[in-house]
């Protein structure tokens, strides 16, 4: 796709009726989508390259407008080429969550992450369809297949058994709400007025009322304390009013942080085996390690822990040691 980026920039000089435009590469997740923060010198934008056959970019726009529409800071959609997948957005600025907590920025941030996600539970629309129990079965399989099978290249272990059926209970356990999916530092931008930026939200479905919680407290890419987790997570239930006993949600909590911990283990291997691309390695560990001692505490997950403790650990750090790029 890299071979689109001068058409990109010439669709977006002439969109915007300038020229000498500068286009900075964005950091991106595990997508097949490219961003561009566009500078005329005198304001800034963000350009989306998103190829059309792999990407629904007409849905983008209609969500994006959606959740502007109820309160939540969406990035506004100024121009679309939707045949060639090209989007001219706002800028919704540069420190997003992990910058403000890197700089000590916590509980500012995770207070409007909490309040916003209260206001994105309550949206409805025919554009959202329902997280269902296969979706959450086939993303669990992205674990044991690339991780398990593929990166380590061991057979699925018997204390595995039953641990899927037992996450994908919980998810059911707790009312369903629309959820972005994927609400955690890297896709949160805490801007200059404290309010969010809020971005790829595209796969948004509607599923448990846990789930976006779990992104945000149980983030892969950082770690809170226990109390900090517990206080949030209470101060959430606590504005959510949800129709179910708080040491139900609290369970569905935890293990529905484990099966999106699963997925996303699963989605750094698949990314550097399939596209060979390192940058999420490093976070393999890390986040297996807290799926073991998150799963010590339930007894659906205890022996499944262990087994990660005990011998996954050791084979993906051996299989790290390996690699040309390192751990």
């Amino acid at each position: 796709m890299s071979q689109d980026v001068p058409e990109l920039a010439a669709w977006v000089e002439h969109t915007l009726g300038t020229s000498g435009i500068e286009l900075a590469r964005l950091p991106v997740e595990a997508s097949t989508r490219l961003f561009f923060r566009v500078s005329t010198g005198v304001s800034t934008f963000v350009a989306m390259l998103s190829p059309p056959d792999t990407e629904d970019n007409p849905r983008f726009a209609r969500l994006t407008d959606l959740f502007r529409n109820h309160g939540l800071r969406t990035p506004r959609v100024h121009a679309v080429d939707f045949d060639r997948g090209m989007l001219l957005l706002e800028d919704l600025g540069e420190r997003d969550f992990a910058a403000a907590y890197s700089d000590g920025e916590i509980d500012a941030p995770l207070d409007a992450a909490v309040h916003d996600l209260v206001r994105l539970q309550s949206v409805v629309s025919d554009d959202i369809p329902p997280y269902t129990t296969a979706r959450f079965r086939d993303e669990l399989a992205i674990f044991t297949d690339w991780v398990v099978g593929r990166f380590v290249g061991v057979d699925v272990p018997q204390a595995y058994a039953g641990v899927a059926d037992a996450l994908i209970e919980a998810t059911q356990s707790v009312p369903q709400r629309t959820v972005h999916r994927d609400y955690h530092c890297r896709n949160l931008i805490w801007r200059n007025d404290a309010t969010v930026g809020i971005v790829d939200f595209q796969d948004a479905l509607v599923g448990p009322a846990c789930y976006d919680i779990a992104s945000l407290l149980r983030d892969c890419y950082v770690e809170f304390d226990e109390a900090r987790v517990a206080m949030w997570r209470h101060r959430f239930f606590a504005l959510a009013e949800l129709d179910c006993a708080e040491s139900t949600f609290n369970r569905a909590f935890d293990l529905t942080a484990i099966q999106r911990q699963l997925k996303a283990v699963g989605i750094f291997a698949r990314l550097y085996l399939s596209r060979g691309r390192d940058s999420h390695l490093g976070d393999v560990v890390p986040v297996l390690d807290r799926i073991s001692r998150l799963g010590r505490g339930y007894p659906e997950t205890a022996g499944f822990a262990a087994w990660i403790d005990d011998e996954l650990l050791t084979r993906v750090a051996d299989r790290l040691e390996e690699l040309p790029c390192g751990p």
